[in-house]
């Protein structure tokens, strides 16, 4: 995946290394946005195959590799990638290293300081999941304060090196919050029914689609998932990404409310949540892939393999 983004960015031209010319910088200048592509899907296939197996975590890498908005991003974004890789890194911690705290509350200070404002909602998440663990209520405080402590010393960093925070930022509510949701509202639609542009057409596809994810993701928790053993991967895979979505989901809206300034959100600040719930519907599939006939398991990939095609040829 890595070297396919390389190569597109190459020969669209558009990332360059300031000094270097010719091909040089257009060799170069694309191996960023590359690497962060291959480790997004990286570290997506490794999440999905450590919860539900290593058939579903090829599925869901395919699919996010597949998703309409994933190699636009890396084409034209330069704060994007990295973005999208560190909030999947973030999750990937969360789930294997719930108790270090330390190091998904750094990963989160830094996305939002330095890589992009959309991550406001990241060192949220990061204190709220040792907050959320069944482990003794002294420990998770504790565990949650050593997460804002990296927050505390990126935003004391960010006084002398800079951050992508825009100049004399002021809070001032400035509502809005509808021009918010239809913004991401419509990203998430085009990744959802790409290729639908009739208006009464995509808002029944996405109604039922919606439906149909949203009944699958509860179904899953409440008949497989929740009654797996408690330190089982899966139900701390549902949780963390339960915890980062709607943390991360709060930041943007906030962020949309009470920051001047602040456009609506985007490519890069929806495809986080787009990527991160793709990894759930995947789980849940693969976790209902045995209770399901030999007829339901056909329904199912012909509608996945009608989206991938959708998705590519969008």
């Amino acid at each position: 995946m890595a070297a396919l983004v390389w190569w597109r960015c190459r020969a669209d031209g558009v990332f360059y290394i300031i000094g270097l010319g010719g091909d040089t910088s257009a060799t170069l200048g694309p191996i960023f946005p590359g690497i962060c592509a291959g480790l997004t899907i990286a570290i997506a296939l490794l999440i999905v195959d450590t919860t539900a197996g290593p058939v579903a975590g090829v599925v869901a890498a395919v699919c996010i590799a597949a998703l309409p908005g994933f190699m636009p991003l890396h084409r034209t974004s330069l704060l994007g990638p990295p973005l999208l890789s560190i909030t999947v890194l973030i999750l990937g911690v969360m789930l294997h290293a719930p108790r270090f705290s330390l190091a998904y509350g750094l990963l989160a200070g830094m996305a939002a300081v330095f890589i992009s404002p959309a991550g406001v909602g990241l060192p949220a998440a990061a204190v709220a999941w040792p907050l959320s663990q069944s482990h003794r209520a002294s420990g998770s405080i504790k565990r949650a304060a050593l997460a804002i402590v990296p927050l505390a010393v990126v935003i004391a960093l960010s006084r002398l090196v800079g951050d992508e925070w825009p100049a004399h930022t002021t809070l001032v509510w400035r509502g809005g919050l509808d021009r918010g949701l239809q913004a991401a509202g419509t990203i998430i639609g085009d990744q959802v029914a790409p290729l639908i542009h009739n208006p009464a057409m995509r808002f029944f596809a996405l109604a039922d689609l919606a439906l149909l994810v949203l009944a699958l993701v509860i179904l899953a928790w409440l008949r497989v998932v929740r009654v797996k053993p408690e330190d089982a991967l899966i139900r701390h895979l549902f949780a963390a990404a339960g915890v980062l979505s709607f943390a991360y989901a709060i930041g943007l809206a906030v962020r949309t409310l009470i920051i001047a300034e602040t456009p609506p959100p985007d490519l890069v600040a929806v495809l986080p949540l787009v990527v991160v719930s793709v990894m759930i519907i995947v789980t849940s599939m693969a976790a209902f892939w045995p209770r399901w006939n030999r007829w339901g398991k056909v329904v199912v990939m012909v509608l996945l393999v009608g989206w991938m095609q959708a998705a590519l040829r969008s």
